[in-house]
């Protein structure tokens, strides 16, 4: 069938139409970073008007007819209507004779230049298939959509970049993207198609998963409601078998009573009423005899008189007593209070470990070493927040590390509901640590632990900062004592003997001061120990005012507590200071011989000391410097035994570590401690003039130091701490400086 005048005016007007909607839908710009061909935006309606042109021009005379070049474009570099390349570096049109230069010039002759082909692109309208929501798939099938062609080269895309995640052609595999991950479209769709799978079955399995759950929970919370309708009915019960015995003990009580009140009442009365009786009679006496004496009639007076004197006679021979016949004396005896303590604690309701009541004792590390062991102890309470004291029961812990695997701490029961939790990381990053009871996290849970290499100790001696000076100056130190460091990297010294706090950078250079001599709030006299807490707050021993001062990282007092006096808040030259996590101040009260515990606004928690013994100094001696330990315990330097005391967190345990004289785990009057985030202990071996550094179970790890007055070298070193970098700074107290190691 040939085409008439009508047909070739509708092809005319159907090419016309083809030119206008490429033009306006899929405008051709080869960009090498895009090689998909069908991922134009397109109108629906205008898609619906080109369908149907094109049926009515295949209806009417078939194919369209004719090239259809793309119309050249101009040079962006020098306007030439040429521009047959393009730059894929730089996106630049350009004509023949720009190529050469751009090819030739030291900026752009690496660039890779593509001749822009003749043909437009196929465009190809993929309808794809859509699965029925009607029910869920099994699985899922995909593969290509035929056909795929390159914008670029119109050749079928087999390849898949796994680089830039799309489908290319062969040449542009081996072009733009040669440098990239390449792989078949047929074995990446079936990657795809597997991996689809994979995670429809698993979703399918945790939906399942999920439903069992919840009917697991709905089922737990009816056999919680049934339960508590048995324990309720059985708790009323019992309460009220009690309240019946003891109410018919008090109805026998009562009738003891009763009775004992009748029979005093019917003595007294049958009493009263003889009383009565021999009361008339002599008021009948009374009377008579008055009456005849009025009469003056002494005739019959005799007469009267015997008659009286008869009655009376009467009367005293009955012996009458005026005294009760019965007393008021009958009370009641009450249970002995053994029993009233009983009625008190009278049952009990017992519950299962609850997690949202489930706390953690002291501290978790926030830092912990790799390869070494460290722990902290969970108290598990029931919903009544008392302590859970049956088994283990459904705590589980889960340190999940960096790279994802996942290793489980040991648990090991201690007691008194408490439990030790101890891991020991193997690789370095932060891990997460899930504390569950029955599946539930505790408060805070998961908790996040730094894990770094601990510093090596064995090397030290030689130091990598020293600064200060004896004087009164900026800078300049007086028999200096304490040291520490705050979250700003701020060194923060106690200029004992010039009264006042100096602030230093890092580097040792003087920032800020503040203080001076004197009781006032905010003057000091003779400060030794300070430290700084979490907010960068400056925590300092105002030792011989006898009280503790707090200000803030500016040095603007916020508030003070203690007094000189041996009752518990009150100091007798506190020497030494330390604060953990929680914001809990150590003081050691040292002519009191013991240690105090605060909170951070100063109220009192508990002591640890022998101030009540005559000889209190054999037991704890003039204690110096206070540290907390990871895991909440306290290491006080016992200045007169020469010896660590390493006090447990609950203040009721100690142990000992050390022993006078200059040996390794020995000690000449120690002074300033420190525990750095690892567990080390490092001490300022004062008259030994050196640095001790003892491990967590008190084995001696390193030490340096000798005396003198060379750099390196100490002259009685007190106060002591360690930065966060794991760099050891020393007060070097008898040469009025400070050196960091």
């Amino acid at each position: 069938m040939t085409a008439g005048p009508a047909h070739a005016y509708f092809r005319e007007r159907d090419r016309e139409e083809i030119r206008n909607f490429i033009q306006e839908v899929a405008p051709y710009e080869p960009d090498m970073t895009s090689c998909v061909g069908n991922g134009s935006i397109i109108n629906n309606g205008r898609i619906e008007k080109f369908l149907t042109n094109m049926l009515q021009s295949t209806s009417l005379g078939g194919p369209l007819e004719g090239p259809h070049k793309v119309p050249p474009k101009n040079c962006t570099t020098c306007g030439f209507k040429g521009g047959a390349w393009k730059c894929q570096d730089c996106l630049e049109i350009l004509c023949k004779r720009c190529v050469f230069v751009h090819s030739s010039s030291f900026t752009t002759k690496d660039h890779f230049v593509l001749s822009i082909p003749d043909e437009p692109p196929n465009i190809v309208l993929p309808i794809p298939n859509f699965p029925s929501t009607s029910s869920t798939p099994n699985s899922l099938n995909l593969s290509p959509m035929s056909p795929l062609l390159c914008d670029l080269h119109h050749s079928e895309m087999s390849m898949y970049c796994d680089t830039c995640c799309q489908p290319v052609c062969k040449e542009c595999a081996q072009r733009t993207h040669r440098l990239h991950q390449m792989k078949y479209l047929q074995g990446a769709l079936d990657e795809t198609s597997k991996r689809s799978n994979g995670l429809l079955k698993e979703a399918k399995n945790g939906l399942l998963t999920m439903e069992k759950g919840m009917k697991n929970v709905t089922e737990m919370s009816k056999k919680v409601e049934q339960k508590f309708l048995e324990v309720q009915k059985d708790l009323t019960g019992t309460v009220r078998r009690y309240i019946m015995a003891i109410e018919e003990r008090e109805r026998y009580l009562m009738g003891q009573l009763e009775r004992i009140r009748q029979l005093k009442g019917k003595a007294l009365m049958g009493q009263l009423e003889r009383l009565q009786k021999l009361a008339i009679r002599l008021r009948s006496c009374i009377d008579l005899l008055t009456k005849e004496v009025d009469k003056g009639s002494a005739i019959c007076l005799p007469q009267i008189l015997d008659k009286v004197a008869a009655e009376l006679h009467q009367i005293r021979s009955l012996n009458m007593s005026i005294l009760p016949y019965e007393d008021d004396m009958f009370s009641f005896v009450p249970p002995d209070q053994v029993v009233y303590r009983a009625i008190l604690s009278f049952g009990s309701v017992k519950s299962s470990g609850s997690a949202v009541e489930t706390e953690v004792r002291g501290r978790i590390p926030r830092t912990a070493p790799v390869g070494k062991m460290s722990a902290f102890v969970v108290s598990v309470h029931n919903h009544l927040k008392e302590p859970h004291c049956y088994g283990q029961g459904g705590l589980t812990a889960v340190m999940v590390q960096p790279d994802g695997a996942v290793t489980s701490p040991e648990i090991i029961d201690q007691g008194d509901a408490l439990y030790k939790i101890s891991f020991c990381p193997q690789i370095e990053g932060e891990h997460a640590l899930h504390v569950r009871f029955r599946g539930k996290s505790i408060p805070h849970s998961p908790f996040k632990i730094k894990v770094r290499t601990c510093r090596n100790y064995t090397n030290l001696g030689k130091p990598l900062l020293c600064f200060g000076s004896e004087g009164e100056g900026d800078g300049m130190l007086c028999r200096p004592w304490g040291v520490c460091c705050n979250k700003e990297g701020q060194l923060i010294v106690a200029d004992r003997s010039n009264n006042r706090i100096q602030v230093f950078d890092s580097n040792g250079k003087f920032v800020f001061k503040f203080g001076s001599q004197g009781s006032s709030p905010g003057q000091f006299d003779r400060p030794a120990g300070v430290a700084a807490d979490k907010d960068s707050n400056i925590i300092v021993a105002d030792k011989d005012n006898h009280r503790i001062q707090i200000f803030t990282k500016c040095g603007k007092l916020l508030h003070m507590f203690g007094e000189k006096g041996p009752k518990p808040g009150q100091f007798n030259y506190p020497w030494d200071v330390a604060v953990n996590g929680d914001g809990d101040i150590i003081v050691s009260d040292t002519r009191n011989h013991r240690i105090q515990m605060f909170r951070a606004d100063g109220s009192f928690v508990s002591k640890y000391g022998f101030e009540g013994s005559s000889n209190m100094w054999k037991h704890f001696d003039s204690p110096r410097g206070v540290a907390f330990t990871p895991e909440g315990q306290i290491i006080v330097t016992d200045f007169n035994n020469h010896r660590l005391v390493i006090i447990e967190s609950n203040f009721s345990n100690a142990r000992f570590l050390g022993s006078e004289g200059a040996g390794p785990k020995q000690f000449l009057r120690p002074q300033g401690v420190v525990v750095d985030d690892d567990g080390y202990i490092i001490v300022a071996d004062s008259r030994n003039h050196r640095i001790q550094i003892f491990d967590i179970d008190g084995s001696v790890v390193s030490h340096f130091g000798t005396s003198g007055k060379n750099i390196g070298e100490l002259d009685r070193p007190s106060g002591i701490c360690v930065t966060a970098d794991g760099k050891i700074v020393v007060v070097d107290f008898g040469n009025n400086r400070i050196q960091v190691f």
